[in-house]
């Protein structure tokens, strides 16, 4: 169900918003996602305590999902609103398939998809190895949770002041470019504080500026996407970026599993649960060798260093690709600044006549 959630934000900001309200529309509509990821981090950890507790997450987490199926049976019921409110709206879109053809020739849309697809794609990985990260050095499920929340709230913050932003000066790249080499800063200073003990503080505040830059790439990117494959569907471009996103970050959750190795000792671990535990090895962020399913449980923590130092890495080169080969035409933008001077002089040309 996600790509029809996902891939509408931006159709929506077109249809029903002007230029100036349509990243703010695109945010708003976008950060449901994560807002949902947020709640989920910090309550999955007080759900599930048990093996039955899965049971109890699941249902819970249900009842959204189906209060949000009600909503969009009952709620919506026109495409787009009586007046345009836009001229690009009112443009007709290239179909489909013709679409397609045409993004495959655009050359910085390949570079957004990159940009967006490797930097949404670690954010979504370092969310859902947070807490193999942390664990061996003392941190616990519910404190990997409750910072994986700040990442995510501090982000909404940021997409937001963003897109007000981008909605009065429409600077997509610049803002782009500071958005990602922050992030990348903010990066490369968790993944050196999280390998050290009673460091929680400078986790947290890490992991916050982290979030605060990264997620503005939501707005910039969307709305980037929309500009530069104008007259193509507003789906079509938001779609690809997403599935991009999707794909590269569930190679990045599996890349976990080829750089990691075994930590031999560990003074503070929080990676194994004992003495009579009723919770399954499966539940455990840094299971690796069991030595029983339901009560006791002898985990090895896992050293993910690599990891991390591959991570920064890799953001610091999407950073250097957006920076010097991302070289965007705002198509949309232009068209309607062309149709809106050309209304100027028709509407000066008809007053001189009646002048006349």
């Amino acid at each position: 169900a996600q790509p029809f959630l996902l891939f509408a934000p931006t159709k929506l900001a077109s249809f029903w918003f002007g230029p100036k309200e349509r990243a703010i529309c695109t945010t708003v509509a976008s950060i449901g996602n994560p807002l949902g990821s947020a709640l989920a981090q910090v309550a999955t950890p007080f759900l599930v305590t048990t093996v039955e507790g899965i049971s109890t997450m699941t249902w819970m987490y249900t009842i959204p999902a189906a209060l949000s199926f009600v909503l969009a049976m009952v709620a919506f019921w026109k495409n787009k609103p009586p007046t345009p409110p836009s001229q690009s709206t009112e443009s007709s879109q290239e179909p489909f398939l013709k679409g397609i053809k045409q993004i495959l020739i655009n050359v910085p849309f390949w570079v957004l998809l990159l940009v967006w697809g490797g930097g949404a794609g670690l954010f979504s990985a370092l969310l859902t190895l947070l807490p193999q990260l942390l664990c061996p050095y003392g941190y616990t499920n519910t404190t990997a949770g409750i910072l994986g929340a700040v990442m995510l709230v501090s982000g909404m913050i940021g997409a937001a002041l963003a897109s007000i932003l981008l909605g009065q000066t429409k600077m997509y790249k610049e803002v782009g470019v500071v958005t990602i080499g922050v992030a990348a800063l903010c990066l490369i200073w968790f993944v050196e504080v999280a390998r050290l003990e009673h460091q929680s503080v400078n986790i947290a505040f890490s992991l916050c500026m982290f979030g605060f830059f990264a997620l503005p790439l939501i707005p910039v990117c969307m709305e980037l996407g929309v500009e530069i494959t104008y007259p193509i569907g507003e789906a079509t471009s938001s779609g690809l970026l997403w599935t991009a996103s999707q794909l590269v970050g569930l190679v990045l959750v599996l890349l976990a599993q080829v750089l990691q190795s075994p930590l031999s000792f560990v003074p503070n671990n929080q990676c194994s649960i004992g003495g009579g535990s009723s919770i399954s090895s499966s539940l455990l962020p840094c299971a690796a060798n069991t030595t029983s399913s339901a009560f006791e449980v002898d985990t090895t923590p896992q050293d993910l260093t690599y990891l991390g130092i591959f991570y920064s890495s890799f953001v610091c080169v999407l950073f250097m690709l957006f920076l010097f080969l991302f070289w965007p035409k705002y198509k949309r933008l232009d068209s309607e600044m062309a149709t809106k001077k050309m209304n100027g002089v028709s509407g000066l040309f008809n007053n001189s006549k009646t002048s006349m």
